[in-house]
């Protein structure tokens, strides 16, 4: 039964840790003043909707100097797959969370890039906010 015990506890420290370490939450400027960044990808909130993000997003990319590979395009979401001058994959993903708000995940490289994807993140709002 101890050694039951043991492995149990085991695991469950494991799990804890597991879980400690995936997960940030990231302080930010601006009028949406938290995101989290989970295993590589950066997810955050605006106060409008999928279609008006995405169009943010297009434009954001274009002044960050991303070259757009691949666009899929629903009602209430969409998806960008972009190349940055590295060739590394940036994924964005858009997708409204209700009437009101939006979300957005961005993965810049296979393993993400947490600054990078802010800075992208931050771009996008500034755009949202001179609409």
């Amino acid at each position: 039964m101890t050694t039951f015990k043991h492995i149990l506890a085991t695991v469950l420290l494991a799990a804890g840790l597991a879980f400690a370490a995936g997960c940030q939450n990231i302080p930010l400027d601006g009028t949406n003043n938290v995101g989290a960044y989970n295993y590589g990808e950066f997810e955050g909130l605006y106060n409008t909707t999928a279609p008006v993000v995405t169009q943010a997003v297009r434009e954001a990319v274009k002044q960050a100097g991303l070259a757009e590979v691949a666009f899929n395009e629903t009602k209430f979401s969409s998806t960008f797959v972009v190349r940055d001058a590295n060739d590394l994959k940036v994924q964005i993903k858009v997708s409204e969370a209700n009437s009101l708000q939006t979300k957005i995940g961005i993965r810049w490289g296979s393993g993400g890039d947490r600054d990078r994807s802010i800075q992208l993140y931050s771009a996008i709002e500034k755009i949202l906010a001179g609409k």
